[in-house]
């Protein structure tokens, strides 16, 4: 017999999925860590650091007004 309710899991991730994909929550993120490391004293793990940098790349590879 076929299961009719979803459970609170599933209609999380399909809400996560559907009004937050993962896309802009790590811009979201990596733009909180980029502003910490901007900071003179912030320190941050430099494989954090290689990501924020790679985001960064792409970022400028690919702006927002699409030149």
């Amino acid at each position: 017999m076929p299961r009719n309710k979803k459970t609170y899991l599933e209609k999380r991730k399909e809400a996560y999925e559907k009004r937050l994909p993962i896309g802009e929550q790590l811009d979201a993120i990596l733009k909180a860590f980029d502003m910490i490391l901007q900071e003179d004293s912030a320190e941050l793990p430099y494989e954090l650091i290689d990501v924020i940098e790679k985001w960064q790349d792409i970022k400028a590879e690919f702006p927002k007004d699409g030149k």
